[in-house]
């Protein structure tokens, strides 16, 4: 752990605008993380913070009677965001997330046509298995098309992935990546709003999100996302 010591309000920028709390749990999760001066008890609610978290009504955290995950890679969720309406610098318009159901550990991918799914999630699956030791045994998703077409259908059962398919219009049943894609556009809101930066560069802001999330704790597990896929601290020195 750093000894230095500064503002809450750089700190609290740093660290994405993550509630003082689970600062705290923080504290005792990761190296390195940086150390705030005395006399902070709560937060002080920033500009980016309260532009960053406007948003629509809640998705229920536990609505659907669907198997939960038994462990790291037994169920992976997965969703498409988009169309961004500011083109990134590289092109893109959709994101698309998969997130480990049982560490909540996401990884975010951003593309030019949902057709590129398939080819983010080999990707994925690649680095998450390798990283992990284990193997995927299932994957959520909506119905859409890029779910749902021969090659992707082809791919999953050539690996032995079981598709958990929701039901239509009840996007509640995959609460998870759609609750997990809303937070990464309001992190990324924030840094860009808190900054000054312009909407073209969120994809390294809703990255450098994905990086934060995976590296603080929450409130499924008593040990951060990169803790329970590596097997070792997460360091927070480059913050």
């Amino acid at each position: 752990m750093t000894s230095r010591k500064e503002p809450w309000a750089l700190v609290h920028a740093r660290i994405d605008h993550i509630p003082f709390k689970r600062y705290e749990q923080l504290l005792n999760m990761a190296d390195v993380v940086p150390r705030v001066m005395e006399g902070v008890a709560s937060d002080d609610v920033c500009a980016g913070y309260c532009m960053g978290k406007m948003r629509a009504d809640d998705y229920p955290r536990h609505p659907e009677k669907l198997v939960k995950s038994a462990g790291v890679l037994d169920l992976v969720q997965t969703d498409v965001m988009g169309p961004i309406q500011t083109r990134t610098t590289g092109g893109c318009i959709f994101g698309v997330t998969f997130i480990d159901d049982y560490s909540r550990h996401v990884t975010v991918f951003f593309m030019k046509a949902k057709s590129e799914v398939l080819s983010k999630f080999r990707i994925y699956k690649a680095a998450m298995e390798k990283a992990t030791g284990t193997t995927i045994k299932r994957l959520r998703s909506d119905n859409g098309g890029e779910y749902t077409d021969k090659l992707f259908k082809a791919y999953l059962n050539l690996n032995g992935i079981k598709h958990e398919k929701t039901v239509p219009h009840t996007p509640q049943q995959n609460g998870l990546a759609e609750r997990m894609n809303r937070s990464l556009v309001e992190m990324a809101r924030c840094m860009l709003y808190h900054e000054g930066i312009h909407k073209k560069w969120r994809v390294e802001s809703a990255n450098t999100a994905a990086w934060i999330i995976n590296r603080i704790p929450n409130s499924v597990n008593i040990k951060t996302p990169y803790e329970i896929v590596n097997k070792a601290n997460p360091q927070l020195k480059n913050l």
